[in-house]
């Protein structure tokens, strides 16, 4: 064979061995293709996974279509719904746009004006139609077809608890007492019964103990446990994160209490959780929330609840489970009128009131429980013991084991306090023993009813008589049980608060914080205007006077218009007496004590008192301080009252303050009222004889005519009056705030603003210094609500201008964002804008700011009370030059003669005391008086004696910066309060942007 030929055979061998090596390399491709169609097929159709062969004949398990979605959907079944990566970062992005956690948006209320509502602030407001419709609730929110009063972008309050916005809504068209309709709807909050004597609460364990009957609970009081006849009632909103498979349960909005059965169309049902998870306490039994079973719900109405970001359900991949945050508000029935604990921002402790009462959270547990000793707890966010760390407008939960997992998903459960309320209680009404009570009494003849004075009542001697409560039985001293609430539409009080079982505006103080980031000058402001109008909310006290046997006794302060006393056998503890206890202990002239307004009488004479102490040492002495003069010992017996406004006849606290006054003779008091009665004696005595019309003027400012209940026997009768307008016997001037009587004793009734300010240190200046504000005026709305909070005194202006606005003009020093205490750097001001009214009305000026506590910012108020001087020639006392003027008394108008300089031959008034001078006629040659009447020596230094005086305002012009309260002299030489107060309820959230 050739070369050739062998070269060609060889080449064709090649040939058709590579041939031979494609075809088994495609067919090895056509099987895996082949392969592969299978088994894409079952991958679109088919569970699990397939088998897929690589261009290498790599086998490749591979998962299905349908098992990847399944896997996304358990990441999350429904990409619409939130995971909780967005859900948080969500909330993140609201703690930046807001100060903290609170209402962004208050919703809308009821006013007087429009229909039957009375507006408690804005948002929130309660029903009242007089003497039989009120309400049983707080309202929060509302719809109505009408205008909604209030400045809310929205009908119903949004808030932000932890960055989470909860739109508060029950879903119900009805409104108070079943009353249907647009006009009404509102998320309605129902508390407990009010108090009726069986229950007894023991401060030293915390333990509420349930009686069966009052005789039973009254007879087991010790010095620690005592029988509930006043209390407050905590209103709260609780958020938690809960897992919506937990209970198989989702709400609309969240909210456990919605109240409709149906939202969208999907029913709903309140019977899928046990009742006690929808209740607002321990004490409600009925309110039972409608949700719907989730498991059972279509794929369409899972995405409606899913995707509406108002429901607050998000997807937590680490749990593989829905987490939906809902709310509920509850109402906690307290122990006492204590509760210190309910502003997270002032104190690293519980949410709480007296000791070992703290508020149990509930979470995600169907078990509703108001108070408990020890843990659960809800705490603020720094404590060292608080698991959950949030901002400081919320409390935490904290349950025994000081964790928080077994409440709420994560533990997040939260507390956001919304009111207290003050409530009456079910006994029968009398000024002595029961103060809060709002029943009548049992008639003795035929089982009827009668108030307190009647004769029909029989001998009321204690409590427990108040609250033996039966229908009418004759010839029992006890209440009458038909009476006092808003069915039964009989009270035995006479003032605003007639029924046990209503919630009266007046008795609400509003915790709510604003969660909005406020413009601070815009704040003070809106706020200096909401305070003389009057309608600043605020708290205070009834006073109760008591009545004390006492014998007078001899110490070195006697001559010093102080006066001892000791109890007629030195057996008294003044330390240990339940009145007395509290009482400042403080020794030698420069001790200060109580304030305080009371009497005695002895030889016929009657003596006042307006400050109370004890001795630093000796248990057995108390003090009076008298308003004038000294009385030396005369070791005698007499009956002493003094008013205290603050002691354990004296707890319950109002906005709308049901006043009481007391007209008498200390000695006929004590004999009528031997163990006191409550009210403030009025520091004037009846004259005697009797005569028509005698003017009393009341001691606080009167909302309304008075009702006054006298007699004219030592209490043997009585009558009962409603006071009419005017300046006769009977009648009052609202003006003057005066009521003409002709009696030997009475009770004065009416409803009376409280005070909203209180004294406090000066603190830092936040943002711009406002305006001053000057105000004698006699309307609450027009400044004299305010005056009398800033200063205790009441306006009676009959002329104007009776209240202005004025600018500041400047010259105050700012140190470390605080006003300058040095006194060369007071505020200064302009002459004051009032008319002077007759010399008959004080006023008082004020200057406005923003201050920030505890994380809150408050309105600030500096400023002086204003007196005005008008005396007549006739009533000066000639001072000529080179005579001895005599004993030169402060305050007194005194019109100099012959002096060489004519700048001084005009009256003068003393700013001081001093003793008998003689002034020649060139002794004050070469002084000048400046523009505010202070008299200049040669080398410009102020004559710390003289003022030139005229008929006007003691204005020196100036707002001293103070700490509190204190005194100084005016320019007319009257002694007038200087303060610095601050609201007493704070105005919102401070923030640092």
């Amino acid at each position: 064979m050739t070369t050739e030929l062998t070269n060609a055979v060889t080449a064709l061998n090649d040939v058709t061995q590579k041939h031979e090596q494609l075809n088994e390399k495609y067919q090895g491709t056509h099987d895996a293709l082949a392969s592969n169609s299978k088994a894409m097929t079952d991958w679109q159709t088919q569970q699990g996974t397939v088998e897929l062969t690589d261009q290498h004949g790599n086998k490749h398990p591979t998962p299905t279509l349908k098992t990847l979605v399944e896997q996304a959907q358990s990441v999350n079944p429904h990409p619409h719904a939130m995971t909780k990566a967005q859900f948080d970062a969500l909330r993140e992005l609201r703690k930046q746009q807001y100060s903290g956690s609170g209402f962004v948006e208050w919703g809308k209320h009821f006013d007087s004006v429009i229909k039957d509502g009375v507006a408690i602030n804005e948002g929130m407001w309660c029903r009242d139609l007089g003497d039989r419709v009120a309400s049983k609730f707080i309202h929060l929110g509302r719809k109505s077809h009408f205008s909604n009063p209030g400045s809310s972008h929205t009908d119903d309050p949004i808030t932000l608890v932890d960055g989470t916005a909860q739109l508060l809504y029950d879903g119900m068209n009805v409104g108070q007492g079943g009353t249907s309709g647009k006009d009404y709807e509102s998320i309605q909050v129902p508390f407990p019964p009010a108090p009726d004597g069986t229950k007894t609460y023991d401060s030293a364990t915390g333990t509420v103990t349930q009686h069966n009957n009052a005789e039973v609970a009254f007879a087991s009081e010790t010095a620690t446990n005592k029988v509930i006849t006043s209390r407050k009632d905590l209103v709260f909103l609780e958020s938690w994160h809960e897992k919506i498979a937990d209970k198989d349960v989702v709400y609309p909005l969240g909210n456990v209490q919605y109240g409709a059965s149906s939202y969208e169309g999907v029913t709903l049902l309140n019977n899928l959780v046990a009742q006690g998870y929808s209740a607002f306490g321990e004490w409600d039994e009925n309110t039972k929330g409608y949700g719907a079973k989730w498991s059972s719900l279509t794929d369409a109405q899972k995405a409606l609840f899913l995707s509406e970001p108002e429901h607050n359900i998000y997807f937590d991949p680490q749990a593989n489970a829905y987490i939906q945050v809902r709310y509920r508000i509850r109402v906690v029935e307290g122990n006492s009128d204590i509760w210190p604990l309910t502003s997270p921002t002032k104190n690293d402790y519980f949410l709480a009131g007296e000791v070992k009462s703290h508020v149990a959270p509930q979470g995600n547990l169907i078990v509703s429980k108001c108070l408990t000793p020890g843990y659960p707890v809800f705490l603020s966010t720094n404590r060292g013991d608080a698991v959950l760390k949030h901002d400081n407008h919320i409390y935490g939960a904290v349950d025994s084991n000081k964790s928080n997992v077994s409440i709420a998903h994560n533990g997040k459960c939260f507390a956001l306090p919304i009111a207290l309320v003050q409530r009456m209680n079910q006994g029968a009404y009398h000024p002595v023993y029961n103060p809060m009570g709002c029943r009548s009494w049992n008639q003795q003849d035929n089982g009827g009813a009668a108030k307190w004075h009647s004769p029909e009542v029989g001998n009321v001697t204690n409590i427990i008589q108040a609250f033996d409560i039966k229908h009418g039985v004759s010839n029992r001293v006890g209440a009458h049980l038909a009476t006092g609430s808003i069915e039964a539409g009989q009270s035995g009080r006479s003032d605003q608060y007639k029924y046990y079982d209503a919630i009266y505006a007046g008795q609400v103080q509003d915790l709510r914080l604003n969660a909005n980031k406020l413009d601070v000058n815009k704040l003070r402001e809106d706020a200096v205007r909401k305070a003389v109008a009057g309608k600043m909310r605020g708290k205070g006290r009834v006073p109760f006077t008591f009545v004390m046997r006492l014998k007078q006794w001899t110490t070195q302060l006697v001559n010093q218009g102080w006066v001892c006393f000791v109890e007629p056998d030195l057996k008294t503890d003044f330390y240990t007496h339940p009145a007395t206890k509290d009482i400042p202990r403080t020794g030698g002239l420069s001790g200060s004590g109580l304030q305080t307004i009371g009497s005695f009488k002895i030889d016929e004479t009657v003596y006042t008192f307006d400050e109370v102490r004890l001795h630093p040492q000796d248990h057995r002495y108390i003090y009076f301080k008298l308003t004038a003069g000294t009385l030396a010992s005369t070791a005698q017996e007499t009956n002493a009252i003094f008013t205290l406004l603050d002691s354990y006849k004296s707890t319950s606290e109002f906005d709308s303050l049901p006043w009481v006054d007391i007209i008498g003779d200390p000695e006929r008091i004590a004999a009528t009222f031997p163990d006191g009665v409550v009210g403030q004696w009025v520091p004037q005595i009846p004259n005697t004889p009797l005569t028509v019309n005698q003017r009393y003027e009341v001691t606080n400012k009167s909302n309304n005519l008075p009702v006054f209940t006298y007699t004219q026997d030592d209490g043997v009768t009585w009558v009962s009056r409603q006071s009419t307008s005017g300046n006769s016997d009977g009648q009052f001037d609202s003006v003057k705030n005066t009521l003409g009587l002709g009696v030997q004793l009475a009770l004065i009734q009416y409803e009376s603003h409280s005070n909203f300010t209180e004294p406090s240190n000066s603190n830092v200046v936040i943002g711009n210094v406002g305006d001053i504000h000057y105000t004698t005026h006699s309307n609450p709305g027009e400044g004299n609500r305010l005056q009398g909070s800033l200063t205790g005194e009441i306006g009676k202006a009959t002329a104007d201008p009776a209240q202005a606005f004025a600018p500041n003009l400047g010259g105050y020093k700012i140190v470390n964002g605080q006003f300058s205490e040095n006194s060369k750097y007071p505020v200064k001001t302009g002459e004051v804008p009032l008319a002077p009214q007759g010399n008959n009305s004080p006023a008082v000026k004020a200057l406005s700011t923003i201050t920030e506590k505890n994380g809150l910012y408050y309105l600030q108020l500096h400023g002086a009370e204003l007196k005005h001087t008008q005396i007549t020639l006739a009533d000066m006392t000639v001072i000529t030059a080179g005579s001895a003027t005599g004993p030169i008394t402060k305050g007194k108008v005194y019109l100099f003669k012959g002096y060489g300089n004519a700048l001084i031959n005009r009256p003068i008034i003393a700013i001081a005391d001093h003793a008998s001078l003689t002034w020649h006629a060139n002794v004050f040659d070469g002084y000048t008086i400046n523009s505010i009447g202070q008299v200049l020596g040669r080398l410009g230094n102020v004559n710390p004696l003289l003022r030139a005086f005229e008929s006007r305002w003691g204005d020196d012009q100036t707002i001293p910066i103070i700490d509190g309260e204190n005194v100084k002299t005016d320019l007319n030489g009257n002694t007038v309060k200087v303060f610095c107060h601050h609201t007493q309820i704070p105005l919102g959230i401070a923030h640092n942007d």
